[in-house]
């Protein structure tokens, strides 16, 4: 089994793409530097200037390098690879590590965030569930249906990220599956707390990811032909939420990110910050550390290594999404207004 696809085909029970549904080759592009004057770090060129300092020869490559071959000059649009990722699910990220329990709680000032496993296969975790979102936010906006089919649509999907395909107890085919249960059997609960001329305030919802859900796949073989369909209904409030006001996002990036949960988060966010910022913006890494670095030690080593973490991230992001102006700071990151990743259309 040489493909994620096969993999998808493991566990789903379902025929192999063709080649036409496969995405074109990329071209290289090189990244914006920033100016050898400027006394902020720019995460690229910072990020280049590390990869050569550790280079000790050519089998040394950076693992940046082969960002550059992702993203060719063609548009997503026209490319056939735009994805879409619902806007509330940009802001509440899910846990990038395993997480002990049933709930997992983020608080940031007035907001707290609480997803919990409802359905007794522990909290969703990782690239795969937040791959999966971006498939259920991208399928139910060009059907219009909430129920979803996980049969050619997801198929194509993970062939256009060219995941690899691996068996055994700790391969992708047992962890996609595993992750796939956790996502379904999960619920996003939010809350707000706010304190008017005296009086308390709280509002909130409670959205359940599905309402029905079946899923069909053999682990050990192949079938040429599914013997019961996999679909997951999504609930009524999901849907709804999904489909308002989606965050556009270039399917070849999520493919060069992948590997990396902290990466999604960020490229998703900075594709829907840069979308309406007006002027440069400072945002502070105790700021930045509470939206997206839950699981890193409110103490001077747990802040540190997430902001290292979180400057690595920025790294790859920006040499995908290479209009994104940013720079790293003492105190936090400097968003400047940017191209946007996915151009707005004109109707």
């Amino acid at each position: 089994m040489g493909s994620e696809l096969t993999s998808v085909r493991a566990i789903l029970g379902i025929n192999p793409i063709s080649g036409h549904d496969r995405l074109p080759p990329a071209s290289r592009f090189k990244p914006a530097v920033a100016t050898p004057h400027s006394h902020a770090a720019s995460i690229v060129h910072d990020g280049f200037r590390q990869s050569e300092q550790q280079a000790a020869g050519p089998r040394h490559e950076h693992p940046l390098l082969s960002f550059l071959q992702v993203i060719p000059a063609e548009s997503a649009r026209d490319a056939g690879a735009l994805g879409y990722l619902a806007k509330f699910l940009v802001q509440t990220t899910l846990p990038h590590r395993e997480h002990p329990g049933t709930q997992y709680v983020r608080q940031d000032g007035n907001l707290t965030l609480r997803i919990s496993d409802v359905g007794g296969t522990g909290l969703p975790y990782g690239s795969y569930p937040r791959l999966i979102l971006i498939w259920m936010t991208t399928e139910a906006i060009l059907t219009a249906n909430r129920e979803l089919e996980l049969g050619p649509s997801l198929s194509r999907f993970m062939a256009q990220l060219g995941l690899q395909a691996t068996g055994g107890h700790w391969g992708t085919i047992p962890r996609f599956r595993n992750q796939m249960q956790r996502l379904v059997g999960a619920a996003i609960s939010t809350r707000w707390a706010q304190d008017d001329s005296g009086q308390d305030q709280c509002s909130g919802e409670n959205l359940l990811l599905a309402d029905r859900f079946h899923l069909w796949w053999t682990p050990q073989r192949l079938l040429s032909e599914a013997p019961a369909k996999s679909t997951v209904t999504l609930s009524v409030n999901f849907f709804e939420q999904l489909v308002a006001a989606p965050v556009p996002l270039d399917l070849r990036a999520v493919r060069a990110l992948k590997r990396s949960p902290l990466a999604l988060d960020l490229y998703a966010w900075a594709t829907r910050r840069v979308s309406y910022l007006s002027r440069p913006t400072l945002i502070s890494w105790e700021s930045f550390r509470r939206s997206f670095g839950a699981g890193y030690s409110d103490t001077p080593q747990g802040r540190s290594c997430f902001r290292s973490k979180a400057i690595e991230a920025f790294r790859r992001v920006v040499v995908v999404y290479p209009q994104l102006k940013i720079e790293s700071h003492e105190n936090g990151l400097l968003l400047r207004p940017s191209g946007p990743h996915i151009p707005k259309v004109l109707r």
